[in-house]
């Protein structure tokens, strides 16, 4: 654990950063990690809890589900091609096929585990929301734009760069659609922002994105 930053040891629970050391030399080849863990990572907005990885190369679930169950109390969730879910000791864990993805700046190591970019964390984020995304994605996306440089408009072409969708203008209309509707989202009383914020805040931005978009 100690190989973790201090700051971001203060928003990891003991739990998470347990796992986190396990896990490390276990994750498959040139697998690396994504989701809010990985934000919380660059910006130290929040607390996180899961670990989830994006493996850019073919694996094998079931190998990896035997090499998990040796390592610790691993409970399997969901199991199929490309795709293992769990919880390893009391931290959730997620291993998705992501061969198909394409990184948009180098990985970097933190605590034995490769951290997605910003960037690409940015791009992951945004396509979360056309899939219903939780309100800790709509909170997780507020934080980006108050605590850097960058803007949905610039996260939407992130996501077309990385996921290169066959229509891109419907994929991006998805987006942008979705960050404008919160009515179907559950509220998160853990997140530092109260819903109200986090609400009006993409309510005032989704018109100016619609705008700003090709």
């Amino acid at each position: 654990m100690s190989q973790l930053p201090a700051e971001l040891r203060t928003l990891l629970p003991e739990s998470t950063m347990s796992t986190w050391v396990k896990v490390a030399p276990l994750v498959p080849a040139n697998g690396y990690l994504v989701g809010g863990t990985a934000l919380t990572v660059h910006l130290l907005h929040r607390v996180s809890r899961d670990l989830d990885f994006f493996i850019p190369e073919p694996f094998d679930p079931e190998s990896l589900l035997d090499t998990l169950s040796g390592a610790g109390s691993f409970t399997p969730t969901f199991l199929d091609e490309g795709t293992l879910n769990g919880i390893l000791d009391e931290t959730k864990v997620q291993f998705l096929d992501a061969t198909t993805q394409h990184l948009l700046a180098p990985v970097q190591e933190i605590g034995g585990i490769q951290v997605a970019s910003l960037q690409d964390v940015f791009a992951t984020k945004l396509k979360v929301i056309a899939d219903r995304g939780e309100l800790r994605d709509y909170f997780d996306l507020m934080i980006v734009e108050q605590k850097t440089d960058l803007r949905a408009e610039q996260g939407l072409e992130f996501f077309l760069e990385r996921y290169r969708p066959r229509v891109p203008q419907q994929a991006v209309a998805r987006i942008v659609l979705g960050l404008g509707f919160m009515d179907d989202v559950a509220d998160d009383p853990t997140l530092p922002a109260k819903r109200e914020q986090i609400e009006a805040y993409w309510q005032r931005r989704q018109p100016d994105i619609a705008r700003n978009w090709p």
